[in-house]
């Protein structure tokens, strides 16, 4: 038989009302489970983190201000567990720290369930197999080996024979439908042996879930909504009651069938209109995108100590804890400094390092182009190197709100990276959305008046002003857009007309097809062709920030040489952010971990001397390992390529 499970999850957004008419239509939509998300998030964040959050990433701020938001009592979450039980559904609980996991203990709940962030948390899963209840657990954010672990390890610990449902997941929100890779359930369900096998869908629309049935998923999830446009972070990859119960109708006789006779793929597709899903059957391989990987630090958990410990002592599993945000080593990585010896102090509530068991010489770089790192305002100062030109500081929103000023002046480059978010909501200067343009223009405002407050602090062109890094827009949830390109583009000229200013030198960056906002997958209509790069850049007179990244994935889709696509760009770039990339939307990775020959690109840049800083994704975490990492790879390929300095 097949089980569906109603993920409610944190779409009642706070409000007990919203919360019962999600039971009542899950109810209605024929759900087995109704399922609910328990944090306790003094126990789950870090406490530096709550102290400031604002010194983290714009998606780790997002995620936090809107689980605050939603907070329920566990009072008001045992009201809504017994209303659950009264119409006839069973409770599943999602329990994300050990406080909250005490709830369920307490509380008359049918079934555990393990999220993606947690999987991996074999801490956590102990203790929830001694509840002796029925668990679920999704793979969304876990490698097809670190699985195999996670599965041998519940093996050893289920020695009650509890029943266990692995589901095969995609932890972005919405992914890609070349993401999902249904083929994989097969997999999965070799490895579960004789346990359930399942699927957590977060796609748009329902076919994927109900294709999952042909590849042995015998328990569909889906997180339920009233209205996909409501502030959130799942809102939009959820389904509505009329989509659940269309999921629920088909996916029955789909079960049917596939039960009853040996039907093919291929009839299936027909049968059910399903064809043009077919991306999302994929390979018979566990792949995790960068876009899911950047949800599982922002969702997942990293070492921290529990309190302040002296040079040369051991560390025990009881000196550290798990906590959110994930920055650096996760739960399976305790091996790598369990018992060994610390060779600095440590604070209380830092994140465990592997630097702080090896010590890590400084190294100087010899690269013959002016470069840089990025950091927050909050933190820059952690990622300035002696050596570096400049330094990148890369705002989020409620940094400009109260923002913290730097107290010593700086002999780097002052450089601005404006949010992509302001008030939480997506910049955009391309729309003829008045609340959006306003909402854009005060964010901008906020910086002129940051950067007149901070440049004086750094070393900037006096005529130009400091560089400011910014976002165009021209972006949406759907592939189709309702304002035509070449209106995004007047609107954008009009608006980046308005917004030339003294105090700072206006860079736009070129965009990636497809970029990550919310976690999830959206779509990018202007800024992204060299093409159209270049003639506004002509008509508004205005210079580039040059991603190549985000260039290499743009020329993959359009089938463009990516030296040809450089080579008309770098005429206009005045920056360069520089990191590798792979197909059409592997962003950001590491320096020869993709496809783009950085020889032959500075060989074709070596006219241009724009400073760069490497943009590889989290190359922040560690100590900046990554960023340091991609400095050595980039000295190597540059080493016999010369370029003229501007300054210093």
């Amino acid at each position: 038989m097949l089980e569906f499970i109603s993920e409610i999850g944190i779409n009642h957004n706070g409000k007990l009302n919203i919360a019962k008419k999600l039971i009542v239509q899950s109810q209605l939509a024929g759900a087995t489970y109704v399922k609910f998300q328990l944090r306790d998030l003094k126990e789950l964040y870090n406490p530096e983190f709550i102290k400031n959050s604002s010194d983290s990433e714009s998606a780790n701020q997002f995620i936090f201000t809107q689980l605050k938001k939603s907070f329920i009592s566990k009072k008001n979450y045992q009201k809504l567990f017994k209303f659950s039980k009264k119409i006839g559904l069973k409770v599943m609980v999602t329990p994300f720290d050990e406080k909250s996991l005490k709830i369920c203990k307490d509380s008359n709940i049918d079934a555990i369930k393990v999220g993606s962030p947690d999987f991996e948390n074999i801490f956590l899963i102990e203790k929830i197999i001694k509840l002796n209840k029925p668990i679920y657990l999704s793979t969304g954010m876990t490698t097809h080996n670190d699985i195999k672990k996670i599965i041998s390890f519940i093996n050893r610990k289920n020695k009650n024979k509890l029943n266990i449902t692995y589901l095969h997941c995609v932890s972005s929100y919405p992914p890609r439908q070349d993401e999902i890779n249904l083929k994989y359930i097969k997999t999965l369900k070799k490895l579960a042996g004789y346990n359930k096998i399942g699927y957590s869908g977060h796609e748009r629309g329902i076919n994927p879930s109900i294709l999952s049935i042909y590849f042995g998923a015998t328990v569909i999830e889906r997180h339920i909504t009233l209205n996909k446009k409501m502030i959130g972070p799942d809102h939009n990859s959820s389904v509505t009651f009329e989509e659940f119960k269309n999921l629920i109708k088909i996916s029955s006789k789909v079960y049917q069938i596939t039960q009853n006779n040996k039907t093919s793929l291929k009839k299936l597709l027909n049968k059910f209109n399903l064809n043009k899903n077919i991306i999302s059957i994929g390979k018979n391989k566990k792949i995790i995108s960068n876009n899911a990987l950047f949800n599982k630090k922002i969702l997942g958990k990293s070492f921290v100590y529990k309190s302040n410990i002296k040079k040369g002592s051991k560390i025990k599993i009881d000196n550290v804890k798990l906590v959110s945000p994930g920055k650096i080593l996760g739960p399976l990585d305790f091996k790598k400094f369990l018992n060994k010896k610390i060779i600095k102090n440590v604070k209380k509530n830092h994140y465990v390092k592997l630097d702080d068991f090896n010590s890590d010489k400084k190294k100087n770089y010899k690269i013959n182009r002016n470069w840089g790192l990025v950091g927050r305002l909050g933190d820059f100062e952690q990622f300035i190197h002696e050596q570096a030109s400049l330094v990148e500081i890369h705002l989020t929103w409620r940094e400009l709100i109260n923002p913290k000023l730097p107290k010593k002046n700086f002999k780097q480059e002052l450089v601005i990276h404006a949010p992509e978010y302001f008030n939480d909501k997506l910049i955009d200067f391309t729309t003829n959305n008045k609340k959006i343009l306003n909402n854009s223009y005060e964010m901008m405002e906020n910086i002129s008046s940051l950067i007149d407050k901070i440049k004086n602090n750094f070393y900037f062109d006096e005529k130009k002003g400091p560089k400011l890094v910014l976002h165009p827009g021209g972006h949406s949830e759907s592939a189709k857009d309702n304002l035509s390109k070449i209106n995004r583009y007047k609107n954008l000229m009009k608006n980046v007309n308005n917004l030339k200013s003294k105090n700072f030198n206006l860079l736009l960056e070129n965009m990636p097809p497809f970029p990550w906002y919310y976690g999830g997958m959206y779509y990018q209509h202007i800024f992204s062709d060299s093409k159209e790069i270049v003639s506004f850049c002509k008509e508004s007179n205005l210079n580039i920030c040059y991603d190549t990244s985000h260039a290499k994935l743009s020329s993959n889709l359009l089938k463009r040489n990516f030296i040809n696509f450089s080579k008309k760009i770098l005429k206009y770039t005045d920056y360069l952010h520089i990191s590798d990339a792979k197909g059409t939307a592997g962003e950001g990775l590491q320096i020869g971990n993709g496809e783009i020959n950085f020889k032959e690109f500075f060989k074709l840049a070596k006219n241009n001397n724009a400073s760069f800083i490497p943009e590889i994704w989290n190359g922040h975490l560690d100590d900046g390992k990554g960023f340091k990492k991609a400095l050595e790879k980039l000295e190597l390929i540059t080493k016999k390529i010369s370029v003229t300095h501007k300054h210093k």
